[in-house]
């Protein structure tokens, strides 16, 4: 286990000074005043030193033998964190006034706590070397009083963390910042582990509890805890940018799942497209957003292009959700598909669904369709067809919608053909 430990905490430590890193530039860049970010940097800074001067090699003691005021300093470490890690929260939960009389009551308060350590530690070192071993309580009354004070306050301000995180996620609007919130309280609980096997250490030894065979539990723990205290103390910072890669991923599958539908109006009306689109999905790679909505509009520009030049090929229906989506967008792509297929109208003839609408507007009456003047059900599905060319007001389901029916119709349609007769996968 000695390896592990190792190279546990040597990875730990670096975890924590990175993150330093990241919360140190804005600071010197210019917001020293934010004390919140200022207790984020100090406390990454202490867990990097706890974890630093944790590392074996460098211990002056070992781990259950003789304790001295390196191995204090080490504990002091880890009450600092806590210490900031409770500024931070109070910062983010009152307003900035506030927030300055409230911190500097909690650290106040919390100033007894090194206070106490070091006095009993010191009382302690009057009786003899203190030992990590505690067969018989008696024997290092003042280092038992030491180990306890410290473990309390450890778990005192683990549980005010965990549940401020917690209850404050619960009151943010900031996606990011609530997941942190969630998974630096789950750090907080984690870490509970480590002082209930330093509990026992303590006041079960005597009992037969042996120390050794749960140590690298306990530290194990509470260094998981604290990676995860480094992961949700920074989403809000990296999290954002996760989201924009996670969207531009999104984008650019919608955009190649586009292509089928695209790419068969583009073949029967070339107009609807600029005279430099390529059509290559690589070539969406630069400004991808500016070639989803590109895409989106010569599609639907071939929607009209097909009504003006084949009528209406069929009552378009409105997206639905669930299976209901699915054979709408199927319909969808059947009434486009079938367009196609039948090819340009010869010249003057009138399409029947353009004389309707004609019809209609010169007795102004419905177009087709009910009473209502909503358009027949073409499929079947008791639906309230749509306009083939009307776009929602939701870019984003658009997108999902028009997703939808290229997909359908790629399954309708899975080849076209070139003007020579030759037929081309549309994928």
């Amino acid at each position: 286990m000695t390896g592990i430990t190792h190279i546990r905490y040597p990875i730990a430590a670096l975890a924590c000074w990175i993150a330093f890193a990241y919360t140190l530039v804005p600071l010197l860049r210019g917001h020293r005043r934010n004390a919140g970010l200022t207790a984020l940097c100090v406390s990454f800074g202490c867990q990097g030193m706890y974890l630093a001067m944790s590392t074996p090699a460098r211990w002056t003691g070992t781990l259950f033998g003789t304790i001295t005021w390196y191995n204090v300093s080490v504990q002091l470490w880890i009450i600092a964190v806590l210490a900031s890690q409770q500024i931070l929260l109070i910062h983010w939960m009152y307003p900035r006034d506030e927030a300055r009389v409230r911190a500097r009551r909690r650290l106040l308060l919390l100033a007894v706590v090194p206070v106490t350590m070091v006095v009993l530690f010191f009382l302690a070192t009057l009786q003899g070397p203190p030992r990590n071993v505690f067969k018989n309580l008696g024997d290092q009354p003042f280092f038992v009083a030491y180990q306890a004070a410290y473990l309390t306050a450890f778990v005192v301000g683990k549980i005010l963390v965990a549940r401020a995180c917690w209850h404050f996620a619960k009151l943010t609007d900031h996606a990011w910042v609530r997941r942190g919130l969630r998974i630096a309280a789950a750090g907080a609980a984690v870490e509970l582990v480590y002082p209930a096997g330093r509990y026992a250490d303590v006041f079960l030894t005597q009992y037969g509890w042996n120390p050794l065979q749960w140590s690298d539990v306990s530290r194990t723990t509470l260094t998981i805890g604290m990676v995860l205290n480094i992961v949700g103390w920074t989403a809000p910072l990296w999290g954002p940018r996760v989201s924009a890669v996670r969207g531009w991923l999104a984008d650019y599958r919608s955009y190649r799942l586009l292509r089928p539908l695209w790419l068969a109006l583009h073949r029967a009306h070339p107009e609807i497209s600029l005279p430099s689109s390529t059509g290559s999905d690589l070539s969406a790679l630069y400004d991808l957003r500016f070639h989803l909505h590109r895409r989106v509009i010569e599609i639907r520009d071939g929607c009209l292009a097909l009504r003006g030049h084949h009528g209406d090929p069929g009552a378009v229906l409105s997206p639905g959700q669930g299976a209901a989506g699915e054979r709408h967008a199927e319909a969808e792509a059947a009434h486009i598909a079938a367009a196609l297929a039948a090819g340009p109208r010869p010249p003057g003839q009138v399409p029947d669904g353009l004389a309707a609408s004609d019809a209609a507007s010169a007795t102004g009456g419905p177009a087709t369709g009910g009473a209502d003047g909503t358009a027949p059900d073409s499929a079947g599905t008791g639906e309230v067809p749509a306009s083939a060319a009307a776009g929602g007001p939701d870019f984003s389901a658009d997108v999902a919608w028009l997703v939808q029916v290229s997909r359908a119709f790629a399954r309708l349609r899975p080849a076209v053909t070139r003007p020579d007769g030759e037929p081309v996968r549309t994928l």
